[in-house]
């Protein structure tokens, strides 16, 4: 039975007034109280909700013949929704009241429909080729897209009859621990990455409620572990470069790709897109930031040995296709990286690397040729650290240039190609300091003339 007005008053939980902006403007929330209602005293059912974060909603009182308690219809936020909006909607409640309409009926019809909704939509809906999800990806123009669906279809295959409401976080985990458990740590660790990802998107589209893989956490590594596990990638020796180097010629346009990925630094898909008219230009390849993870563009200088590289490649131009490297089999992009890196292997005779040791192996050698971390990444198309790469838009193209020439020089006096100049081996400091000191001590000198 409704509470009457007397017994409310004398609980002290609500207030009768005439419902004004200036009343409401002017009204307090009682101390100790998380909400608190003001009741309008000329429209009956009419009130106001008041909560300790400030907000304050038009809400409408009612009873429903058969059921027990109090309903309530919101209305709208105050200041925006007036008390003239608010009483107009609240007397077109009223009276649907009165004829045996249940107000909140329209927005509990619509729960039940987007619940059925989600009960029908199957993993395998959002997933399938040319999907929702998918559309998604290459919409917002995500660069790794491709893995990202396939993990996706082949970690969760189990499960693509499952609504996606239903799928749980038990399931997802077993499929990544089976994976781990053949020792793909790595494929693991995407399925997982991958699938937390997608489920955030279903609850922004509003297919789930919530993701079930919100706020899980690795397990954190034993000591054992650390010891056990064998640290990620490797840069080659002098020896592989120079056996790696001499393999490639054998290997066509992917030999060629990879002796530029060793020169350039890129990821193994980036040379695969270069076009002649495109991004061959008179002293440097560049790479589009569209293509790289870090959304960097970086070029390289065409160097002698990136000079000797593209005119090897000239001798498989094709008519159809403007790729500097294109694939051996369509003339389109080259794929296939992990049964060609493993013909590579075999031709070289060295121990297994992947192309993004290649990338590791560049910047080894700048690192050996005596220039810093920050020059390093400039060069690979890795962000600046920090603040810097928010304020510091200096290409240091220069320098970048001077790295390279370094490098390619230590290069091609391991596989005996023609050098450029001077190899600078083990030299510790930044070419570049010895001309910041000079500059800094004219510097001093010009201050302290100025001061004397």
């Amino acid at each position: 039975m409704e509470k009457s007005k007397e017994s409310l008053r004398a609980e002290g939980t609500t207030n009768y007034l005439r419902l004004t902006d200036a009343a409401i403007r002017a009204a307090t929330l009682p101390p100790g109280k998380s909400q608190h209602y003001l009741h309008d005293t000329e429209q009956p059912g009419l009130a106001i909700r008041m909560r300790a974060t400030g907000g304050r909603t038009w809400v409408f009182m009612f009873t429903k013949p058969g059921t027990k308690g109090t309903q309530r219809k919101t209305l709208g936020a105050w200041p925006k929704f007036n008390e003239k909006a608010a009483r107009r909607a609240a007397t077109v409640v009223a009276g649907e009241v009165v004829i045996g309409i249940d107000p909140n009926e329209g927005k509990r019809e619509a729960k039940r429909q987007a619940l059925a909704e989600r009960q029908c939509t199957t993993l395998a809906t959002l997933i399938v080729e040319d999907g929702p999800y998918e559309m998604s990806l290459t919409g917002r123009q995500v660069v790794n897209w491709k893995p990202a669906m396939s993990a996706l279809r082949r970690g969760l295959k189990d499960h693509f009859d499952l609504a996606i409401a239903e799928l749980t976080r038990r399931q997802i985990m077993a499929a990544v621990d089976r994976i781990g458990k053949t020792g793909k740590r790595g494929a693991a660790k995407d399925l997982r990455k991958h699938t937390h990802t997608f489920l955030e998107w279903c609850v922004g589209e509003g297919y789930v409620e919530h993701n079930v893989l919100a706020g899980y956490r690795v397990p954190k590594e034993t000591r054992a572990q650390r010891v056990g596990r064998r640290t990620k990638g490797r840069a080659l020796l002098d020896e592989e470069i120079i056996k790696v180097w001499h393999a490639s010629g054998k290997l066509g346009t992917f030999g060629l790709l990879t002796r530029m990925c060793l020169l350039g630094g890129p990821r193994r898909s980036e040379p695969a897109m270069i076009e002649w008219q495109n991004h061959v230009m008179d002293d440097r390849i560049t790479f589009e930031a569209a293509w790289t993870k870090m959304g960097v563009y970086h070029d390289v200088p065409r160097t002698h040995l990136v000079e000797e590289v593209l005119t090897a490649a000239k001798h498989f131009q094709r008519a159809t296709s403007d790729y500097v490297f294109p694939s051996p089999k369509t003339g389109g992009q080259m794929s296939g990286f992990t049964n060609l890196v493993d013909r590579l292997v075999k031709e070289a005779g060295v121990a297994k690397f992947t192309m993004h040791d290649l990338r590791r192996s560049l910047r080894t050698i700048m690192s050996r040729c005596g220039y810093d971390n920050e020059i390093q990444r400039l060069c690979v198309g890795q962000k600046p650290r920090g603040i810097d790469q928010v304020y510091n838009h200096d290409e240091q193209w220069i320098i970048r240039k001077m790295a390279f020439e370094a490098a390619h020089d230590y290069i091609a006096e391991l596989v005996g190609a023609k050098r450029g100049g001077k190899v600078v081996r083990l030299q510790r400091t930044n070419p570049l300091d010895p001309i910041k000191a000079e500059l800094l001590g004219r510097l001093r000198e010009h201050y302290a003339a100025a001061t004397t």
